[in-house]
């Protein structure tokens, strides 16, 4: 009989807390060859008729039960922010160049056997692509060691993404993951997309399954995952003064 376990939302949108000392070695830049355009989504950072708030206005995240219009809301039952320890969160925030980092973490779905698992960073960013490339390296070298897989692979390489709406210094890449479970009779696979985006106040990972696309061995289409990326990125961030 095949034995099925429930499976946490995404592997890979627990890199911002994976990250360890040898994975700066290395770390080469994204292929940026291939940039592309999503449906517009509303900016957080659109410039602002005032000058001095624009200055003084700097952006945490948070977690809102709905995201994206409604459209997706917080997993029942979901432990959203949980703490975890301050030695992991300080590698985490030296590595990706985050000054006093902050965390947050949830887990979003909709009826349509759609989720989003997020995890982000806020605080003071210090190079936003060189945080992305090394979300992207982390989570490949935690998705080596996690002996819960018995395969992963990527699907091509992290492409750069540049949907409506996105400021002009956050960094936006999207890449496909193809994984098996070790302890399942069938290895069923499972198909997610990963991305991540950072600006100088927040980085964030969202890792994307849809079961319209999975049903039928199809990647997310990456120009319709960092719109939803983005769109969760606007709705998450919440400008502060400081």
């Amino acid at each position: 009989m095949t034995r099925r376990r429930a499976r946490p939302a995404a592997l890979a949108g627990t890199a911002l807390l994976t990250l360890t000392g040898p994975a700066l070695a290395g770390c080469a830049s994204a292929n940026h060859d291939s940039a592309s355009r999503a449906t517009a989504i509303p900016s957080a950072t659109t410039p602002s008729s005032s000058a001095s708030t624009a200055i003084a206005n700097h952006y945490r995240l948070t977690t809102p039960d709905t995201i994206l219009d409604g459209r997706y809301k917080m997993a029942p039952g979901e432990n959203k922010d949980k703490d975890v320890a301050a030695d992991q969160l300080s590698r985490a925030t030296l590595l990706l160049g985050v000054t006093n980092g902050q965390r947050v973490h949830a887990v979003y779905t909709t009826e349509l056997r759609k989720d989003m698992s997020f995890t982000g960073i806020w605080g003071r960013v210090e190079d936003p692509e060189r945080s992305v490339d090394m979300l992207f390296l982390s989570s490949a070298t935690a998705a080596r060691k996690d002996k819960r897989l018995s395969t992963f692979t990527w699907s091509g390489s992290p492409q750069r993404l540049t949907p409506e709406g996105l400021d002009k210094d956050t960094v936006l890449k999207c890449q496909g993951t193809r994984f098996t479970f070790s302890d399942t009779d069938d290895k069923p696979t499972h198909i997610r997309t990963l991305c991540a985006w950072a600006d100088h106040d927040t980085v964030g990972t969202v890792s994307l399954a849809d079961a319209s696309f999975a049903r039928y061995g199809r990647d997310i289409p990456l120009d319709r995952a960092a719109e939803l990326t983005a769109g969760l990125r606007h709705d998450a961030r919440t400008a502060v003064s400081r």
